[in-house]
C-alpha cells in the first residue's frame, strides 16, 4: 500500500495509523494543537461570559443572599442552607467551566483555585485578602479550650449566660469544657484562698513565736522571784536562828546564875557556924531562898515556852505568806499566758470563720454546674437542615 492511500485510508476512517500518531506525539504536535486549542476556547470564555462571571463565584461566599435569603444565625456567617447553596453554585461553575476548557480544566480552575486559594498556599496574599474582608463582618473562628480555662479563673465576676455564649461554640465536648472550667475555678480558688490560708499560718506563727518568748520570759522571771524567796527563807532562817540562839543563851545564863545562887544557898545552909554552933543559914530562910529560885526556874521555863510558839508562829506565818506569793506567782503567769492565747485564737477564729464564710466556692461550683447543663442542651438541640 502506497504512503498516499494509507493517508487517504486514514482521512476516511478519521484515525491515522498508530505510526503517525506515534510520530505526531514526538514532534509535540498534539500537545500543541491542544495547547491551541485550550487558548481560544478560553478568548472564547472571556469574551463571552467576562470576568464577571469568576466574580460571581466569590460573590456568594461574600454575600450568601444573592442565592438565598435567610436569617443567618447569631455565632455564624452562613445559615446551613446558605452553605449547601454555595456548594451548588459552586458545582455549576465547575460545570460551566468545564463545558468551555474541558473537564481537567473546568474542575481545576474552580474547585483546585478554590481550595489552594483557602489555604496556605496563598495564605500572605489571597487568602489573606478574604479573610480580611470576610473577618470583618463575619469573623468566626470558634474559641478553644484556652478560653475555658480563662473563664474559669474569673468565674466569680463573669454572668452565666455570657460564659455559656462564650463556650457554647468550643469544639470540645461538654465534659471536656467542663474539667477546663473545674481547672481554671481551682486556679481562681487557690489565687484566692493561698493568700488567706498564708495569714493565718503567719498568724499562727507569730502566736507560737510570741508565747515562746513570753514562756522564756516568764520562766525567767518566775525563777528570779523563787531565787529571791530562796534568799529570803535563808535570811529569815538565820535571823530566827539568831533570835532563838539569843534568847535561849540569855535563859541559860540566867539558869545558870540560878544555879550558882542555889548551890551557894545550900552550901550556907549545910555549913555550921562555930559562935552559935547553928547552920549558917537556917530553914526558913533556905526554904524561903529555895521558892525563890523556884520561881525564877519557872519564870524562865514560860518564857522559853512563848519563845517556842513565837518561833513556831513565825516559821507557820512565812510559809502561808511564801505559799500565797508562789500562787499569786503562778496564777499571775497563767492568767497572762491565758488572756493573750484566747486573745490571738479569737483572731485565728474570725479569720477562719471569714475564710469558711466565704460564699465564692459555692458560686463558682453552682456556676459551672449550670453552664455545663446549658451546653449539654445546646448540644443537644442542633440545626434544623430542611
Amino acid at each position: 500500500m502506497s504512503l498516499a492511500s494509507i493517508i487517504s485510508s486514514g482521512l476516511k476512517t478519521q484515525k491515522l495509523p498508530i505510526i503517525f500518531e506515534e510520530i505526531a506525539d514526538f514532534l509535540g504536535a498534539k500537545d500543541v494543537t491542544e495547547a491551541m486549542s485550550r487558548y481560544l476556547r478560553l478568548q472564547i470564555l472571556k469574551a463571552t461570559v467576562g470576568e464577571k462571571w469568576l466574580r460571581d463565584i466569590f460573590s456568594v461566599f461574600e454575600n450568601p443572599d444573592l442565592l438565598v435569603s435567610l436569617p443567618k444565625p447569631k455565632a455564624l456567617p452562613y445559615h446551613p442552607k446558605h452553605i449547601s447553596e454555595i456548594f451548588f453554585a459552586t458545582l455549576q461553575k465547575t460545570i460551566e467551566s468545564s463545558a468551555y476548557l474541558g473537564e481537567e480544566i473546568g474542575s481545576e480552575c474552580i474547585s483546585e483555585m478554590l481550595s489552594e486559594g483557602l489555604s496556605s498556599a496563598l495564605e500572605s496574599n489571597y487568602n489573606a485578602s478574604l479573610q480580611t474582608i470576610l473577618n470583618v463582618w463575619k469573623g468566626s473562628l470558634p474559641p478553644d479550650l484556652s478560653v475555658a480555662q480563662a473563664l474559669g479563673m474569673r468565674l466569680d465576676r463573669v454572668e452565666t449566660k455570657y460564659a455559656t455564649s462564650i463556650l457554647a461554640p468550643t469544639s470540645a465536648l461538654p465534659y471536656t469544657i467542663l474539667e477546663a472550667l473545674v481547672q481554671g475555678s481551682y486556679n481562681r480558688l487557690s489565687q484566692l484562698y493561698t493568700p488567706l490560708d498564708q495569714n493565718v499560718m503567719n498568724t499562727l506563727q507569730i502566736k507560737n513565736t510570741y508565747l515562746t518568748a513570753h514562756l522564756t520570759a516568764l520562766g525567767e522571771y518566775v525563777t528570779s522571784v523563787i531565787n529571791d524567796l530562796i534568799f529570803d527563807v535563808q535570811y529569815f532562817t538565820e535571823r530566827l536562828e539568831n533570835y532563838v540562839n539569843t534568847a535561849l543563851t540569855i535563859i541559860l545564863e540566867r539558869l545558870t546564875a540560878l544555879l550558882d545562887d542555889l548551890e551557894a544557898i545550900e552550901t550556907r545552909h549545910n555549913t555550921t557556924d562555930p559562935s552559935t554552933g547553928y547552920p549558917l543559914l537556917d530553914d526558913e530562910t533556905y526554904t524561903s531562898m529555895l521558892a525563890k529560885i523556884n520561881a525564877d526556874v519557872q519564870g524562865l521555863q514560860n518564857t522559853f515556852n512563848q519563845i517556842k510558839t513565837e518561833v513556831s508562829n513565825l516559821i507557820s506565818d512565812y510559809f502561808t505568806n511564801l505559799d500565797s506569793v508562789l500562787n499569786d506567782c503562778v496564777t499571775l503567769v497563767l492568767n497572762y499566758l491565758n488572756l493573750y492565747e484566747n486573745n490571738i485564737n479569737t483572731l485565728i477564729n474570725n479569720e477562719v470563720s471569714a475564710i469558711n464564710g466565704l460564699t465564692i466556692p459555692n458560686d463558682i461550683k453552682t456556676k459551672i454546674a449550670e453552664i455545663y447543663e446549658r451546653i449539654r442542651a445546646y448540644r443537644e438541640c442542633g440545626f434544623n437542615y430542611s
